[in-house]
């Protein structure tokens, strides 16, 4: 962006110079001549940098104000959205597999681009399975159903494999993985365990649909990091729009049943539906995964030294690394340094935080994002306050900054299978590929009217949400990628003109005998603008949670949502805040 400044005032210069020369000859005859004195060149082109900067300054609109409001309630907002992919993980000697409890922060390396590797860690704990889905067919005679066909290794059987949860990704494209998410989640009647083969005369046990769980939707299963002061629905919005295949899974509960079937080593998973999504389409086993887990493209780096210097406010953090440019920071974690003359360390604090811990010589920091003045993505800049002194240098003489960085636009090069490399903390008894493509990433808005309209929501309460442009303006603000990529933003301005009503009306529930007031919102979506049965459900899950977030402690929201075409109804259970009344 800065480079567009710089090349508008460079010509602006160079061709009305020319014209103003020619109009007023008397004032400035020399500014129409051509230039080839290259110390008159460098002294156009410093001019030019200057009035580059000064341009750039004033289309900011206020960023020092906007910025530092944004950072203390929405500081996600302020970071870019790094890359995501989903990693499938296997057992590296599946003789000897057995389940495996993995945590979330597992890190991935890619193959290198340009000699630096991409770094993707884990967002969800789960269990690597010591299973393989042998066969998975759709059966779309009446009843229609869904088999499973599971295998463990032949030395391992079901009752020594501790199956408590079975956790499948729909994988594949989203139409396929759209009808799967809402045939598995609203249209299951029952499902039935079999032993073996999945033949009638086998041992089995019945499921309800209560037992298919979405994921992705717990405040441990974020993505982006801590979610901090900022309200949980946002995040839930921001991940919908940039990064769907983190809610494309589900758990089955209750398989430790399958512990029953002693001496066995396979079993079939039969979900029985009472109906299909319209045009449903071919399902495989390519479809259903075992063992996977999205990823994200974050990971702790440290900063080069900042060295302290008198007279000088301002400083730009730098990833360290040979290649600087194949880092872009995304939170300053932490701001320490050393007191001159002693071994003390010094920490500093967020200047605008909202926990501070009020002492007399506490040490503050200031940091902004910039876009960055070369190449692509952002930068940091960082201001050192002395609570005493704001204008005198703090008696520390280095500071160190601790970072969480993304790999920037290295991520855009990677394919399928690229992440595989194991690293430092990476399980040794297992092997891992990504099977989807990384995503782009994607920069934050740090320019033009976002930032005020962001902050025009602090006005916002679970009211003043039951409005279509209030409702549209919300969800709008949420789709980065809509701003860079004209196809996403052909389908986001579908989806905004598919958002056709929302009302609210005051009511209430007994709760363990004790009345509670709530509301029952209902929204009207166009299925044909939004994009079909599966993502009109897929939304309203989302913005169910995202309600949910904004009703008060002791009351209660219910939504429901209604297909504006073909009348389809979802509805959802009454909620105070993350947990389910009925």
């Amino acid at each position: 962006m800065f480079n567009k400044y710089y090349q508008d005032e460079l010509v602006f210069l160079r061709d009305m110079g020319r014209e103003f020369s020619a109009a007023n000859p008397e004032a400035a005859r020399f500014l129409a001549e051509p230039g080839s004195d290259p110390d008159v060149e460098r002294m156009l082109e410093g001019f030019a940098f200057l009035a580059a900067k000064l341009r750039q300054k004033l289309d900011d609109e206020l960023p020092e104000f906007t910025h530092s409001l944004t950072e203390m309630f929405w500081p996600h907002y302020l970071r870019p959205i790094p890359s995501t992919t989903v990693i499938r993980f296997e057992h590296a000697n599946k003789a000897t597999a057995e389940l495996k409890p993995l945590q979330a922060g597992i890190e991935i390396d890619s193959a290198p681009v340009d000699g630096t590797r991409c770094r993707f860690r884990t967002a969800f704990d789960f269990d690597l399975l010591p299973l393989e889905l042998s066969e998975a067919e759709l059966r779309r005679e009446a009843p229609a159903r869904l088999r499973l066909r599971l295998k463990a290794p032949e030395k391992l059987t079901l009752d020594k494999l501790g199956l408590n949860t079975l956790r499948l990704h729909l994988a594949g494209e989203p139409t396929v993985t759209r009808a799967l998410y809402v045939a598995l989640l609203r249209h299951v009647r029952r499902v039935t365990v079999r032993k073996g083969d999945g033949a009638d005369d086998q041992p089995k046990y019945e499921l309800a649909a209560k037992h298919i769980k979405p994921v992705g939707f717990g405040a441990n299963e974020e993505l982006f990091g801590g979610p901090g002061p900022s309200f949980p629905g946002f995040r839930l919005l921001q991940e919908y729009f940039t990064a769907p295949g983190k809610f494309m899974f589900i758990d089955l509960e209750r398989m430790d049943g399958t512990a029953a079937f002693e001496e066995a080593t396979e079993f079939v998973v039969d979900f029985e539906f009472s109906r299909l999504p319209e045009n449903m389409p071919p399902v495989s086993k390519v479809n259903l995964q075992l063992n996977c887990v999205p990823a994200v493209n974050l990971f702790k780096h440290d900063a080069d030294p900042v060295r302290l210097e008198r007279g000088r406010t301002e400083y730009t953090v730098r990833p360290s690394g040979e290649n600087p440019r194949h880092y872009e920071i995304h939170s300053i974690d932490r701001v320490y340094g050393l007191e001159v003359g002693s071994a003390e360390e010094r920490e500093y604090s967020p200047q605008f935080h909202l926990t501070r811990s009020g002492k007399r010589d506490e040490l503050f920091f200031h940091a902004r994002r910039r876009p960055a003045i070369t190449g692509t993505g952002s930068e940091m800049q960082i201001t050192f306050l002395d609570p005493e002194d704001p204008t005198a240098r703090p008696n520390v003489e280095t500071v160190t900054v601790d970072l969480t960085c993304t790999n920037s636009t290295l991520t855009s090069r990677l394919d399928v299978g690229d992440v595989s490399v194991k690293t430092g903390n990476a399980p040794i008894f297992a092997k891992y590929r990504n099977i989807t493509r990384p995503t782009p990433t994607v920069a934050p808005p740090l320019t033009g009217d976002l930032h005020w309209r962001l902050i025009a929501h602090l006005s916002l309460n679970y009211m003043s949400l039951l409005s279509v442009d209030a409702l549209r303006s919300v969800i709008g603000l949420y789709n980065f990628r809509a701003r860079i990529d004209r196809q996403t933003e052909q389908a986001h301005s579908r989806l905004l003109e598919g958002v056709k009503g929302v009302r609210g009306e005051p009511t209430s529930i007994l709760l363990q005998g004790t009345p509670i007031r709530g509301l029952d919102v209902e929204l009207t979506l166009d299925e044909e603008l939004v994009g079909g049965e599966g993502e009109t459900f897929f939304f309203g899950s989302v913005l169910n949670e995202f309600f949910a977030q904004y009703v008060s402690l002791n009351s209660f929201s219910r939504l429901t949502v209604k297909g504006a075409k073909r009348g389809e109804v979802f509805e959802w259970p009454a909620r105070i805040g993350k947990r389910a009344i009925l």
